[in-house]
């Protein structure tokens, strides 16, 4: 093997990197002003440089984690709206009951009034019929109170066809007579 920068290759043309070496270049001493400052250059921007990929990952990294947070806040827009238009139907169907229960009390108010004044009997007792039992016990003894007017009526217009029948009766035999 040859030596280096002693003997050159015979026959083929040198190529950059031979002549280099050849020429005894490699073996030189740099002036020390400029290489203290290019080493400072260099040392600099590779600092720099691995600084920015740093920051590049990190910017990588906080870009996938603001993706799921736009997914996670999207979820719970929907899971908000679902929830708002859940409690209008809660309130809607309460204001519903409500309306309802309310209108059941006037209609049981207005009846119980009109019970009252066609009760004789309660003499401004109004407590009297504060339940439903109540009420109902009351109506059953109306109930029967109808059934013995009935019965009466019946009797009355049987009483009523019986003397008429006798009334003509009667006018038949003065006529015959």
């Amino acid at each position: 093997m040859q030596e280096l920068g002693r003997n050159r290759p015979v026959g083929t043309r040198p190529s950059a990197i031979q002549r280099y070496l050849f020429e005894g270049q490699a073996f030189e001493r740099a002036a020390s002003g400029a290489a203290v400052q290019l080493i400072a250059r260099d040392a600099f921007v590779a600092e720099t440089a691995v600084k920015l990929d740093q920051m590049s990952l990190e910017m990588k990294s906080l870009g996938r984690d603001l993706e799921l947070m736009k997914g996670d806040i999207a979820e719970l827009r929907d899971e908000a709206s679902r929830g708002y238009w859940f409690s209008e139907f809660l309130d809607r169907e309460h204001k519903t009951r409500t309306a309802k229960v309310e209108e059941l009390s006037r209609r049981f108010d207005y009846l119980k009034s009109r019970f009252d004044t066609i009760d004789g009997n309660s003499k401004g007792d109004y407590h009297a019929f504060q339940n439903f039992e109540a009420v109902s016990r009351r109506l059953t003894e109306l109930g029967t109170l109808e059934r013995d007017f009935r019965d009466v009526s019946w009797k009355l217009k049987l009483s009523v066809g019986l003397f008429a029948a006798s009334l003509m009766v009667w006018f038949a035999m003065l006529a015959m007579g």
